[in-house]
């Protein structure tokens, strides 16, 4: 009876622990699985690309950092004097149009490229002004800034006197950092791309 004990016992165990870590102790390989899945990336994420970046608050960023949630967002330049303003004004259009449970599961994301002149300072005044609250302006080097813009779709041309000729593209990613959806132009009715990020949210 021992030995039927014993063996039922180590069934359990082995049932109960698919697997062990390296100092031997159960590990759920269930919870591991899920990890992974909401980790894994493909090769369209924009999360894969290892540039530095740094927000308002002069904080060093990753664009990985911002995986796990929705992100609403665009390049812009704060020295825009009408686009870029445009641009924000249909974004938090998007933004007045969601719940706040809905708002609450999405970063929105403003991406400068004109890393040399919107500098920390800068950005937070820019954030002030338009009332960006919970928004996230970040900057990098040229390099890595004409980097995700060629991923992201943007073109960006530098101009003479100091501004850029630029699209103006609102963008959808998901939590994953893949382009979802991309609303084109200015002024436009936000009605596909609130569609689009309900869509994601009920996954």
């Amino acid at each position: 009876m021992k030995t039927l004990a014993s063996l039922a016992l180590i069934l359990i165990m082995i049932t109960s622990c698919g697997k062990k870590t390296e100092n031997g102790k159960c590990c759920n390989t269930t919870e591991d699985a899920e990890v992974a899945k909401t980790n894994e990336m493909s090769d369209e994420s924009v999360f894969l690309l290892e540039s530095e970046w740094e927000n308002q608050q002069a904080e060093q960023k990753n664009l990985s950092d911002y995986g796990g949630k929705i992100i609403v967002g665009a390049m812009i330049f704060t020295n825009c004097p009408s686009a870029c303003p445009r641009i924000v004004a249909d974004i938090k259009l998007i933004e007045s149009s969601l719940t706040e449970d809905e708002r609450n599961q999405i970063q929105f994301l403003l991406i400068s490229m004109d890393p040399e002149r919107d500098n920390p300072a800068q950005m937070r005044r820019f954030a002030k002004d338009h009332r960006l609250n919970g928004w996230e302006i970040i900057r990098s080097d040229k390099s890595a800034t004409m980097e995700i813009a060629n991923v992201l779709g943007v073109r960006v041309k530098p101009l003479k006197e100091g501004g850029f000729d630029h699209s103006n593209i609102i963008q959808l990613l998901n939590a994953k950092g893949e382009i979802v959806f991309q609303q084109h132009g200015l002024n436009i009715d936000p009605f596909k791309t609130l569609m689009e990020i309900r869509q994601l949210l009920s996954k």
